[in-house]
């Protein structure tokens, strides 16, 4: 039986039972998952700063626009770095890799998003506004969730300790 302190950072190997042809019970690391958690937390701030200068554009202050696209760069920024943040976090972080999709469609959508605002297509890039904000929303809900009463390293530690 393989035991895994996740606090301590220390593992036993493990042999048979369900998980006996994964590596061995990696301990899962908490560095990827505290940046994940933080580049989240700055991608869903930046994000809500979009939807305050989106707003100060149609309120027509001077400014808003240079803003609003400074602050999209950023947004865009924190969930490139989220994305690879997510990936630490499965490899070698040893936790789930159930963040990297969302974090993915993120990115994805953000730079659909540049391109549509830069291209003054309102029409879609109001909309696609908030649905990035719902999906926001979600990313810190699963940052913050704690599946089976762990953390998204849970995964991880679970798999070890049976």
């Amino acid at each position: 039986m393989a035991t895994h302190d996740a606090s301590a950072g220390t593992r036993s190997t493990r042999t048979g039972g369900p998980g006996a042809g994964r590596s061995a019970g990696a301990p899962a690391k908490a560095w990827p998952f505290t940046a994940f958690r933080t580049l989240v937390a700055l991608q869903s701030v930046a994000i809500f700063v979009q939807a305050i200068t989106a707003g100060m554009i149609v309120a027509g202050r001077s400014g808003a626009k240079d803003l609003h696209g400074g602050t999209a760069t950023l947004a865009f920024a924190f969930s490139l770095l989220t994305l690879v943040a997510a990936i630490l976090v499965w490899k070698p972080g040893g936790g789930s890799a159930r963040i990297i999709v969302p974090s993915a469609v993120m990115l994805v959508l953000i730079a659909v998003q540049a391109v549509l605002g830069g291209a003054h297509q309102k029409l879609v890039h109001v909309p696609l506004g908030v649905a990035l904000f719902g999906g926001i929303i979600v990313m810190v809900m699963q940052a913050w969730s704690r599946p089976g009463g762990g953390s998204l390293t849970a995964s991880a530690s679970t798999s070890t300790s049976r």
